[in-house]
């Protein structure tokens, strides 16, 4: 059935209905367009169409295309649907995972950092990436292993080839022009309309084509991009597409005659031959095309050549509609991977390396793991070296205040998350096991109306994590106890350490009571428990290294002293408001 135009009027102001992959929807056919009315669903409908898909090995929708699909057709018709398509865009059906976003998200920054990232440049161009689609995608990794090395193959593919690369950056910008046609307001004018929707098809064969030509050789999922491409352009819907396409541009030639007088200047211009394009099957001979509109004038129907001209446009794009919602999801699925590149970029121009994690079972190792939300600061980070011991052990970090201990926290938590997700990490080189959770507390915020004190807090915060956390899982935590005095606050950190032997997480945990670290570090065997200090140089500064053992002390005073807190500079104070 022929798409109608949403701004036509067809015999008065009647209703048209439209139809599309089954879904019914009215709208009132007159020049200012009505919003699209459906019958809602209980559930999701499987989607059955074409589905270009870069993120699960067997190609999935994770968008709602049933309700998209007719809002793109408005779009297309000349309606703005822009306010509605952004929103089906944004309701994504994401993967399947067992973490929790709202754990850890707040705690590793992660807002700040995809922000940061979708403006990073790559090939010297900002990408202006969508940031809620990336939130998405990076906080929640696959929990099935298959998707995760799906992943990491396509990634692979993109980082090692320049070609592949640069095919991908280009399908990559063909798609969101095709986005921005489709979101962009309509145009005044039936003939600014019609241009309108023949450069969307043009956008459209350009991507066929793109991706069809693109990815020679690969083995991971570009190359069933790549397939079904080429599967579509063999198909006699994308052979009409061609031809409506080269039929607007080549309709005739034009042989001219000029004539010139004695001073140079044109006398006449004479059209001495029409060669038009038999061949092409939108091609109609004079007579045809007045039988067609006299045949329509008789059905009632009033259309210019204008609108003979749409109702071809409409043929072809109802052929072809099933794949839009699929290229419109795919703009996100491209966007993780040279978000990935754009990053690995970062990282070189100062000095660090990234890389895809070596997945297995036992210690975990990370040679060169750096903090990647420092870069986003413009702060060169320094990297270190770190094994960490599996599920049933808690490490406990020691050292003075800013010597990089809550920056190796977020280290751990993201090199974890981007590991699992398919990724690249901030590390040199990386060994991971996959924990089947992450639950992460560096933040602690206080607000005016909370029921709780400091220890209340802290109390909850802790119950919080064994509600939470299986066995296995990744617990990251910066000060436990510190929103008590040390005696209360050993005991409850003494509690949490055996029952955590009983969760057998894998435990990272920062703290300020040294006397209480010394005496935990001799009995380290029986309560499996590792320590971690921060390295000093000579003078005493942190280098942002970290060693084995617990630290002598916390350096209050020199920080006291660094940030001007010393006897002699606050008797300075008092003596200047005395004055």
């Amino acid at each position: 059935m022929l798409a109608p135009r949403w701004q036509r009027t067809l015999g008065g102001q009647r209703a048209s209905r439209l139809r599309w992959s089954g879904l019914s929807f009215a709208a009132e056919s007159r020049s200012d367009p009505v919003p699209l009315r459906a019958v809602p669903d209980i559930e999701r409908p499987t989607w059955t169409g074409p589905c270009p898909d870069l993120l699960h090995p067997q190609a999935k929708m994770s968008i709602d295309a049933h309700a998209l699909g007719p809002q793109l057709l408005f779009a297309f018709a000349g309606g703005d649907a822009s306010e509605r398509i952004r929103g089906i865009l944004a309701d994504v059906d994401h993967t399947a995972t067992r973490w929790d976003p709202a754990v850890f998200s707040k705690h590793l920054f992660i807002d700040t950092w995809v922000d940061h990232l979708c403006g990073l440049p790559l090939e010297g161009r900002p990408l202006e990436a969508d940031p809620s689609t990336l939130r998405a995608l990076i906080t929640r990794p696959p929990s099935d292993a298959a998707e995760r090395t799906f992943r990491q193959d396509v990634l692979k593919e993109v980082a090692n080839s320049p070609t592949v690369r640069d095919e991908l950056l280009e399908i990559y910008r063909e798609l969101r022009r095709l986005r921005v046609f489709l979101l962009r307001a309509p145009p005044d004018g039936a003939g600014e309309s019609t241009r309108r929707r023949i450069q969307i098809l043009g956008v459209l064969r350009a991507i066929f084509e793109r991706v069809g030509a693109s990815f020679h050789g690969c083995t991971s999922g570009l190359q069933r991009l790549r397939e079904l491409a080429i599967e579509h352009t063999g198909r006699e819907s994308f052979r009409r597409l061609v031809d409506l396409l080269d039929h607007d541009r080549h309709r005739a030639t034009v042989d001219l005659q000029i004539r010139l007088g004695g001073d140079g200047r044109v006398r006449t211009l004479v059209v001495a031959k029409i060669h038009e394009d038999p061949k092409n099957r939108f091609y109609r001979t004079p007579a045809q095309r007045l039988w067609a509109k006299i045949g329509l004038l008789l059905r009632g129907y009033r259309f210019s050549d204008a609108e003979l001209v749409d109702r071809w446009i409409d043929s072809v794009y109802d052929e072809i509609a099933q794949i839009i919602p699929g290229f419109l999801q795919l703009i996100g699925h491209i966007e993780l991977y040279l978000v990935a590149l754009a990053f690995r970029e970062e990282a070189r121009a100062k000095g660090l390396e990234v890389s895809l994690p070596e997945i297995e079972e036992g210690p975990t190792k990370l040679d060169g793991l750096f903090n990647p939300l420092l870069l986003a600061q413009g702060t060169r980070p320094v990297p270190c070296d770190l094994v960490r011991r599996g599920p049933g052990s808690t490490t406990v970090i020691t050292g003075p205040n800013s010597g990089g201990k809550t920056r190796l926290l977020q280290s751990i938590g993201l090199a974890q998350l981007l590991g699992q997700g398919g990724l690249f990490v901030p590390a040199r080189r990386a060994k991971l096991r996959i924990a089947p959770y992450l639950f992460c507390s560096l933040v602690q915020e206080e607000s005016f109306d909370q029921s709780e004190g400091r220890l209340g807090t802290e109390l909850l915060r802790i119950r919080r994590m064994f509600e939470s956390a299986p066995p296995g899982s990744l617990i990251i935590i910066d000060e436990l106890c510190s929103g008590t005095n040390p005696s209360e606050g050993e005991e409850i950190f003494m509690l949490v350490i055996q029952l955590l032997r009983e969760l057998e997480p894998e435990t990272f945990v920062t703290t300020h009571f040294l006397d209480f670290a010394h005496r935990l570090e001799a009995r380290s065997d029986e309560l499996k428990l590792s320590f971690l200090r921060v390295e000093l140089d000579e003078a005493q500064h942190p280098t942002f290294a970290f060693a084995p053992g617990v630290a002598p002390t916390s350096l209050a005073g020199r920080a006291a002293s660094r940030l001007g807190v010393t006897r002699d500079e606050l008797s300075a104070l008092v003596r200047k408001h005395k004055a």
